[in-house]
């Protein structure tokens, strides 16, 4: 399930009320929240949310089909430590298990590093909340360790876990993308087919792959991961599944810079199984190879697409 996230709204207090008037929630959160939660105290804090500086508190709601169903926020923390940002979040219970505090934690984090100075997130959930810990970690967060009798919640000393974001500092970084990089990545990848890839394909295979970018029921099933020069989106790298590559593009003149090893190595962080296809066109046939992939079979033709069928396996080379 997709989720948004947007800026609070003081007709959100219903909603944020309804979510956090509940005690599994609650047992999962720092102190100082009322029980029962009521809309009052909702709306209290939207206010308060909606007057702090912009560049301090990073709060947003998080939305299915525009109606706020859980909260995450980074905080700006200070003195040597004012490049850092503590991260927090919740969800209503109705929603767990769908993926979307992974996908909110993706986009925020999205947010602060293209429009941010923010260098580090960090996150410390209770060690006793699994699905906090496996939500951060498919976000792509690091543990950095157990902080041992951190915390006293609910009268009892417990432990909690230090996980991280960094802002890469290398060149070309890679991430996924949020929902809001999407068009940008998809008018990537048409300037880089029609310079590269068109031409090889017939009038009806051009008009097939632009039909493929439009098809938004498509685009949304896909992961998006993209390479970056600053602020520049440089190369994509687009997944389908179960994992299959159903899309590799980088800018024209980032080629020869290792910007599609980049693309695919990052890819592969998010997946235990090492085994990826690929529908290669014609032109990237030796981009795959340089990856590791071999055929499967000889070059085919669907709707005026060329393409030869390959597969990367881990440990596994050319007969």
């Amino acid at each position: 399930m997709n989720c948004k996230l947007r800026p609070w709204r003081l007709s959100d207090a219903k909603n944020l009320a309804a979510a956090l008037n509940n005690e599994k929630i609650l047992n999962n959160l720092r102190d100082g929240l009322p029980f029962p939660y009521t809309e009052q105290d909702a709306a209290a804090y939207i206010s308060v949310t909606l007057s702090a500086d912009p560049n301090e508190v990073f709060a947003y709601a998080i939305t299915v089909d525009d109606r706020a169903v859980g909260s995450i926020g980074a905080f700006r923390q200070g003195n040597i430590h004012a490049q850092t940002a503590e991260l927090g979040y919740y969800l209503a219970e109705e929603y767990w298990g769908r993926g979307i505090v992974t996908d909110a934690i993706r986009q925020l984090c999205g947010i602060l590093f293209k429009n941010t100075d923010i260098l580090r997130i960090y996150a410390e959930p209770f060690a006793y909340n699994i699905g906090s810990r496996r939500a951060l970690e498919k976000a792509g967060f690091t543990r950095e360790g157990t902080m041992k009798s951190n915390a006293v919640k609910n009268g009892k000393v417990v432990d909690m876990t230090l996980y991280s974001l960094t802002r890469s500092l290398d060149p070309y970084p890679v991430r996924r993308l949020v929902p809001e990089e999407i068009p940008e990545a998809l008018d990537l990848c048409w300037r880089v087919f029609l310079a590269f890839e068109a031409p090889d394909y017939a009038p009806e295979g051009v008009a097939a792959f632009r039909a493929s970018l439009d098809d938004r029921a498509r685009t949304r099933s896909l992961i998006f991961y993209g390479a970056f020069d600053n602020e520049k989106l440089v190369g994509v790298l687009c997944m389908r599944a179960p994992q299959h590559i159903g899309g590799f593009f980088v800018d024209a003149a980032y080629h020869r810079r290792g910007i599609g090893k980049r693309l695919f190595e990052a890819m592969r962080q998010d997946y235990v199984h090492q085994t990826f296809t690929v529908n290669s066109s014609p032109y990237a046939v030796e981009v795959y190879r340089h990856l590791g992939f071999v055929s499967t079979d000889t070059e085919q033709v669907t709707d005026g697409l060329r393409y030869t069928p390959m597969v990367f396996s881990e440990g596994r080379s050319d007969p």
